[in-house]
């Protein structure tokens, strides 16, 4: 049966948040551990978007779909919103937030953000990345903007492949150091992609 695309919706949270953990690298982990008494990281996560707060929502996802069970998500808003808000600063222990301050502060201005882009393992090498990011591309042109911009690990040898075929360039090298949570290597890359509407 093939994939269908579409909006994410509230019912899609866990899913959604199990993506985003995937997609983070140990990043959801190493900032949520033991900050909710009783509740997983995922949980926060799925929690958190089903409040609908603008950006990290459930309505900034689009989802591919296998028999109604979501299969893949890419989460994006405008690259604005990359960076560590009073909500993050409120929330998260100053030191954890501190591990992060050149990654919050990496952003291409004026472009569409990639903030998570994942896919199940049953479901991955039929294409769903690559057909996430062309409805994310829309999504990007519907909002007026003309690129995209994203955050993958420097190691990641499976998804920096799919982001240059799909238009993507490094435009920066970001320093992010690994940890028990975090264990990749060499930092990140921030990426960019111009859209040809």
């Amino acid at each position: 049966m093939a994939i269908k695309y579409r909006q994410g919706k509230k019912k899609d949270c866990p899913k959604l948040a199990a993506l985003i953990n995937i997609a983070s690298g140990g990043v959801v982990e190493y900032l949520f551990h033991d900050l909710v008494p009783g509740m997983t990281p995922v949980e926060v996560i799925a929690r958190s978007h089903e409040k609908d707060r603008y950006p990290h929502t459930y309505k900034s996802a689009v989802v591919g779909t296998d028999k109604n069970e979501v299969v893949g998500m890419s989460l994006s808003y405008p690259s604005s919103y990359h960076k560590i808000s009073d909500e993050m600063s409120n929330f998260f222990p100053a030191e954890r937030l501190a591990h992060f301050i050149e990654y919050y502060s990496s952003r291409v201005e004026n472009t569409w953000f990639i903030d998570s882009l994942g896919v199940f393992e049953s479901h991955r090498r039929r294409g769903i990345g690559e057909n996430l990011i062309s409805r994310t591309k829309e999504k990007a042109i519907e909002n007026g903007y003309n690129a995209l911009s994203l955050m993958v690990f420097a190691d990641n040898d499976l998804a920096i492949p799919l982001y240059e075929s799909s238009g993507f360039e490094i435009a920066k090298k970001v320093e992010l150091r690994g940890n028990e949570f975090i264990r990749h290597e060499g930092g990140c890359f921030l990426m960019k992609c111009e859209i040809n509407p």
